[in-house]
């Protein structure tokens, strides 16, 4: 059986040919469905890249295969593309037995409309919220509100529709946009522990850190480094909140440097926040990080995780982070309030809170310290082998109902 995976990802073909993307989609990620299909096939945005030094993972491989649309970027761009993104799309729903949307997105809204017309069964897989990913303060647009409408509304049909469903996370999501009646339905996020968790001898060596207030062991330098990880195409992460809540905490007196992890159409607007509030020379922007090994290190090297986000669903980057026993900061939104604990949440779009919050802890070595401990025995909870195991039973469901899941 061969089957059909929506992407919101913008993968490229690199100059030797090859199509990769960032973060965990590589061959490796996507090769754990060929335990339930004999095939799959990833419909997603492929632009192209001449750089060879850029980083990325190899997407395809044996028994999967790309079907490449237009890597359109913006509504307007999308608009241009439709007819194509339309031909391109029917094309392969026509061609694949069972289909798997990951939803939300254009790609996967694109999908579901084809699918509908021509009476097939699929599935859901829902990673997001976009009542959170396009609340205010998500999109320099007038037509945001409108986008968010539709989108909510659009999730809510398709969760309603599929035969089965599963959710990155817990029961808000699912309450939000509920499956159909009688539908598989399960909460599985896709958990990527880089690094695995931080052993007895790494934890020392943090807590040692964290009563120093010195990573680096020079003397008059005690800044502490805090840490983000988070796409730069929009900017739902909140890293303009971040700049702005470290601006008021050095203007108090703290000392802290924040390096940050991604990229995307606003890092160039991020970095010209930086130098307006006149603090580029604490902030560090380090680009895409390879998946794996580099992202484990650049947690190891950080005090303070904090990701002030606008909207989320599950974030992996934050359990992540627990995992290597990183102290964590996040906003009260989405999945983040069922990682942490009740103290360490800021509400979004709040630098001044964020602020307060930042200069709480990393003034407190011993608070830092609990919440290492706390945060590495939460992510233990997320085993990646269990949740696995819940995929796994997942795609087996997906394929065996494919063919005899009942027409709309």
């Amino acid at each position: 059986m061969k089957a059909l995976v929506t992407l919101e990802d913008h993968l490229w073909r690199g100059a030797d040919g090859y199509i990769y993307g960032h973060g965990p989609t590589g061959y490796s990620v996507w090769s754990e469905l060929l335990e339930s299909f004999e095939e799959v096939v990833l419909l997603a945005r492929v632009g192209h890249r001449n750089d060879i030094h850029l980083r990325g993972n190899k997407v395809e491989g044996p028994r999967i295969s790309v079907r490449e649309l237009p890597d359109y970027f913006g509504p307007w761009n999308y608009l241009l593309s439709l007819p194509t993104l339309r031909s391109r799309v029917r094309a392969a729903v026509a061609q694949c037995d069972a289909h798997l949307l990951r939803v939300p997105g254009l790609v996967g809204r694109l999908a579901w409309q084809e699918i509908r017309r021509v009476r097939k069964p699929y599935a859901a897989e829902v990673m997001s919220d976009p009542s959170d990913t396009l609340s205010p303060g998500t999109m320099s647009t007038p037509f945001r509100s409108l986008y968010r409408a539709v989108a909510t509304q659009g999730l809510k049909a398709i969760c309603g529709e599929a035969f089965a469903t599963l959710y990155w996370s817990g029961e808000t999501m699912r309450r939000r946009y509920p499956p159909a009646n009688n539908a598989y339905a399960c909460v599985a996020p896709r958990i990527f522990l880089n690094g695995g968790y931080a052993c007895t001898a790494e934890m020392a060596q943090r807590f040692r850190i964290i009563e120093s207030g010195n990573r680096l062991h020079k003397p008059g330098e005690a800044a502490r480094r805090i840490g983000f990880i988070g796409s730069f195409a929009q900017l739902y992460k909140g890293a303009d909140t971040l700049l702005r809540a470290l601006s008021l905490s050095l203007h108090r007196g703290a000392n802290l440097e924040i390096s940050l992890v991604g990229e995307g159409r606003y890092r160039k607007d991020m970095e010209t926040l930086a130098r307006e509030l006149s603090i580029e020379r604490s902030v560090h922007f380090l680009g895409q990080l390879g998946f794996g090994l580099p992202v484990c290190d650049f947690l190891d090297s950080i005090d303070l995780f904090v990701m002030p986000s606008r909207a989320e669903g599950l974030p992996r980057a934050f359990v992540e982070a627990m995992a290597r026993g990183c102290p964590c900061i996040g906003s009260n939104v989405g999945g983040i309030p069922e990682l942490l604990a009740a103290d360490d949440l800021v509400p979004p779009n709040d630098p001044e809170a964020l602020a307060r919050k930042i200069m709480e802890v990393t003034a407190d070595p011993e608070r830092m310290k609990a919440m290492s401990v706390r945060n590495l025995s939460r992510a233990k909870e997320f085993d990646p082998e269990v949740l696995g195991n819940m995929r796994l039973a997942f795609y087996r469901y997906v394929r065996d109902h494919s063919v005899s899941a009942g027409k709309f």
